[in-house]
């Protein structure tokens, strides 16, 4: 069985620069195994204006029992794909007969013995790419009230939407504890631990939401304007952005441009009245204005309406927006990570979603180009990585799901849901397929290509290896240890960031 196959991917071994400008020419290489079939030719098939166009690609020698063969395309488009196309000799048994050619097509999904889809082509980007930095990140994800409490959180009352929690108190899956206990961890909390964070090998904070809310995530924003002061309050995230810059480590924050909570000075204003500013930044049904659309049916999550040319100026606008102005001095964050990005200016047949996501790349650019964008799609990421804003995605099909399927071996999973009831089976990223499914390493690889083959490899390479998150039960729970060890290897071995 031969193991070894033709191979070309996006970095620097087989692509002379991963920023290239419109109208330069750019050198790929492919690399074809000495024991593969002998080839008679090697041509690329280019794609960018959704018109094939070719080129003879040369053998340029043989090494370590590769033979190597190169060609030269000008990039003409904002994406431009192109594919591999190896012709063997004639005198090979193709098994065709006569004197009918034997051909294969590489493309990011693999080699293919016949026509395969655009979509999975190879792509160069002649766009501003994510910063340098990002590519040798290893993530550490914080959940402000659960990591540490400073001295200060001692001062700080527990919030009248809150359960009171003392800090070793089991967590409680049921609502409204769920959402509601308060445990008080702080920033502080998090600068007193940096030296705990950079002992795990940690180069990149990644704090979920810091804004003033009603619940102990906050994704339910009450304003975009401050720093909730149970965590601290402004000073608090300048102290601990400013010490981890000092010790190399790089800090994200979290922002929803879905939706705001219900308590928000801008829902609370439409509400009021519909001569207000805002009245136009949501989904109301009713005359009244009592209805709204709001995530999943959440009413304390109302939905935002990107049809809204002042909603837009508020978020993107200038210095004093709501991205601008968290990435400037003196808060300095270096970058975001958007929440619910892939139903961001989507409902119904309504898809503003490219206009949104390209409107906050822009108003990040202006800020400085050391800015990373990430977004939190949870499914097939394809349609939206495709290099016109997110350098990246916390996304689950290519790397989590897998890695959960393959080395996790639950034991007992009976695990009380959000309404107190007990269900027995495991949860799997909240898909009703009954429990965790059993995967192979061929499985895990299919599934790696099939989610990948689609998106660009430089955006690739900012998408995030998470094991875990926030929103997933924890791998550890489920998986031995050996098991453990091996997928966190994964993580760091496989094109993307790891996240702890």
């Amino acid at each position: 069985m031969q193991l070894l196959l033709p191979h070309h991917d996006g970095s620097p071994l087989h692509v002379s620069t991963q920023h290239p400008a419109l109208g330069e020419w750019v050198t790929i290489r492919l690399r074809v195994p000495a024991e593969h079939a002998p080839l008679s030719a090697v041509k690329v098939r280019e794609n960018p204006d959704h018109e094939p166009r070719w080129s003879d690609a040369r053998h340029i020698g043989k090494v370590a029992g590769w033979h190597w063969w190169q060609a030269r395309i000008q990039v003409t488009n904002h994406h431009h794909p192109y594919r591999w196309l190896l012709i063997h000799d004639r005198g090979d048994d193709s098994g065709l007969g006569g004197n009918a050619p034997k051909v294969e097509w590489l493309n990011q999904s693999g080699l293919h013995e016949i026509e395969t889809l655009d979509s999975e082509d190879f792509v160069l980007l002649p766009t501003a790419g994510a910063p340098t930095w990002l590519h040798d990140r290893v993530i550490y994800q914080v959940f402000p009230d659960r990591f540490a409490r400073s001295h200060a959180a001692d001062e700080h009352l527990t919030p009248e939407w809150a359960v009171e929690t003392r800090w070793d108190d089991p967590v409680d899956p049921v609502l409204p504890a769920r959402s509601q206990q308060f445990y008080g961890g702080d920033l502080d909390g998090i600068r007193e631990h940096l030296d705990h964070i950079q002992s795990l090998g940690v180069t990149m904070l990644y704090l979920t939401p810091f804004f003033p809310a009603r619940s102990n995530h906050r994704y339910d924003a009450c304003g975009f304007d401050d720093v909730d002061e149970l965590l601290g309050g402004r000073d608090a995230l300048i102290r601990l952005v400013d010490e981890a810059h000092a010790r190399g480590l790089t800090v994200i924050g979290d922002l929803t441009l879905n939706h705001c909570g219900d308590a928000h000075e801008w829902f609370q204003r439409a509400l009021a009245s519909s001569e207000a500013p805002e009245s136009d930044f949501f989904f109301f049904t009713d005359d009244d204005r009592t209805q709204y659309v709001s995530w999943m049916n959440t009413p304390t999550l109302p939905k935002f309406n990107w049809n809204s040319a002042e909603l837009r100026r508020r978020f993107f606008d200038g210095k004093d927006s709501v991205v601008a102005r968290w990435l400037a001095a003196p808060y300095n964050l270096d970058g975001w990570r958007v929440d619910v990005a892939n139903m961001t200016g989507r409902l119904g047949a309504e898809d503003l979603n490219s206009e949104v996501r390209q409107l906050m790349w822009q108003s990040m650019q202006e800020v400085g180009p050391d800015k990373v964008l990430l977004a939190e799609i949870t499914n097939d990421a394809t349609s939206d990585l495709q290099g016109d804003a997110w350098h990246g995605a916390m996304t689950y099909p290519p790397f989590t799901r897998p890695m959960w399927g393959w080395l996790t071996e639950p034991g007992d999973t009976t695990h009380p849901a959000a309404d107190g009831s007990l269900d027995p089976e495991a949860w799997f990223f909240g898909q009703p397929i009954g429990g965790i499914p059993a995967y192979s390493a061929r499985d895990v690889a299919e599934m790696t290509v099939r989610f990948t083959a689609g998106i660009p490899w430089r955006i690739r390479l900012g998408t995030m290896n998470a094991l875990d998150t926030h929103d997933t039960a924890r791998f550890r729970t489920h998986a031995p240890a050996e098991n453990v060890a091996l997928a966190v290897a994964l993580s760091i071995t496989l094109p993307g960031v790891p996240v702890i």
